[in-house]
């Protein structure tokens, strides 16, 4: 009785081994997850704290290196966590808790192929490594939240710009509205060549908000501005207005946003959104080829 306990012992401890062998790691210290990708956490896992969500924003110090290689050495890092494939990266950064650090390693062809619309990996099979310490989680109901208060903020400031250009147009009598929409006046007559479409011209030009507040100008810098009228190079308030004018002649131009910058989100936060423009504008000349 003793001979078979002993040997059902020894078979299940040969059993576990086996197990015990399945489950390790080919990288000394890092653990598989069942996706693919495998992984180590250094120092204290902070388990109380926030871990990111497929739609949501996360900051953090980042590297990525293959090999002796370094793809990007330790620099802040911000991005909006999605899912691509099984096993990617922020798949793995959803292990995370803030104030985490951990190193992933990845398949890198596939991480190539997926992430980096289908770039040739050019490291064979070599691995892919990311050291990541996670700093900051913002929820995807928070970015939601905030994107909600954003939007009702565009929509107030559209609806204010009508208010603005119908009081800019009663206190500056004499702008006439033309047929795209921009409202103009004549300051001073020219008596050179009309502009022709896709020809080259010089202006001098000051650009005002409406309540006078100037955002540029040629004038101050002291070198004429030179553009193609017609070839999209400039706001389509710009092109419509500088087409009708002959050299010498000067207008002062109300340009609502929506034939200027729209939202705002082409000027990189100079312009607000939904501002109506205010240009004085001189056709100098038209640029001989």
């Amino acid at each position: 009785m003793r001979k078979n306990v002993t040997k059902i012992m020894l078979i299940g401890l040969a059993v576990a081994t086996v197990f015990a062998l399945g489950a390790c790691s080919k990288y000394k210290g890092f653990k598989k997850d069942k996706s693919g990708f495998y992984y180590q956490f250094h120092g204290d896992i902070h388990d109380t704290a926030d871990q990111p969500e497929i739609g949501g924003y996360v900051a953090m110090l980042m590297s990525m290196h293959a090999g002796d290689s370094t793809l990007i050495p330790m620099t802040p890092n911000q991005m909006l966590v999605d899912s691509v494939y099984e096993g990617d990266i922020f798949q793995a950064i959803r292990m995370m808790h803030v104030g985490d650090s951990a190193t992933f390693i990845l398949d890198g062809p596939m991480f190539y192929e997926k992430m980096m619309d289908g770039e040739e990996y050019p490291f064979g099979e070599e691995p892919i490594y990311f050291d990541i310490k996670l700093l900051q989680v913002v929820s995807k109901a928070e970015i939601e939240k905030a994107q909600a208060e954003y939007q009702a903020q565009l929509d107030a400031r559209q609806e204010l710009e009508k208010t603005e250009i119908e009081k800019y147009l009663s206190e500056n009598p004499g702008l006439k509205q033309q047929p795209i929409g921009v409202y103009v006046k004549s300051v001073k007559k020219g008596t050179g060549d009309k502009v022709e479409p896709l020809q080259t011209v010089k202006v001098h030009y000051t650009g005002r908000f409406v309540d006078g507040t100037v955002f540029d100008s040629s004038v101050e810098r002291g070198e004429p501005f030179t553009f193609t009228v017609g070839a999209g190079k400039v706001i389509p308030g710009w092109d419509a207005t500088v087409s009708e004018m002959k050299v010498g002649d000067k207008v002062t131009v109300l340009i609502p946003s929506d034939l200027a910058y729209g939202d705002g989100s082409m000027t990189y936060g100079s312009i607000p959104p939904y501002s109506p423009l205010v240009f004085d504008i001189e056709l100098l000349e038209i640029v001989k080829e």
